[in-house]
C-alpha cells in the first residue's frame, strides 16, 4: 500500500476530482445557450465546490445518482479546507473516500456522451 492512500493530500486531491468531474457533468447536461451563465455560476464563490449543489444542478437536469452512489455521497466527506491541511487520517477513512470519488467519476464518465 502507498504512503500515499495515508495522508490528508490524497483526500484532498481525491475530493476535488469529484467536485470536477460533477461540474464537468453539470456542463454536459446544459445547452450550448445557457453553459456560459452556468460556468460562471458553478466556478464563483463557495457554494459550487460542495457535492450538494452540484447535485441539485444535475437533478435539474434530469440526472440523478444511483441508490448505491446516493449512499455513498451522503459519507463522502470532503471539504475545500483539507487543501490547507497535511497530514495523515486513517488509512480505512482515505481509502472509502478514494474509492467513493474513483466510483463517481468512472459514473460521471458513462454519462457523458
Amino acid at each position: 500500500m502507498s504512503i500515499l492512500l495515508l495522508n490528508l493530500e490524497a483526500q484532498y486531491v481525491g475530493g476535488y476530482s469529484v467536485e470536477c468531474s460533477l461540474k464537468a457533468l453539470v456542463l454536459e447536461k446544459t445547452t450550448d445557450a445557457d453553459r456560459p451563465k452556468i460556468l460562471e455560476r458553478i466556478t464563483s464563490g463557495s457554494t459550487y465546490h460542495k457535492h450538494e449543489p452540484l447535485l441539485e444542478k444535475l437533478r435539474e437536469r434530469g440526472v440523478f445518482l444511483t441508490l448505491e452512489l446516493a449512499k455513498k455521497m451522503r459519507r463522502f466527506d470532503w471539504t475545500t479546507n483539507l487543501r490547507y491541511e497535511i497530514g495523515r487520517r486513517d488509512t480505512g477513512e482515505t481509502n472509502a473516500l478514494l474509492r467513493t470519488a474513483r466510483t463517481i467519476y468512472e459514473w460521471v464518465e458513462g454519462q457523458i456522451s
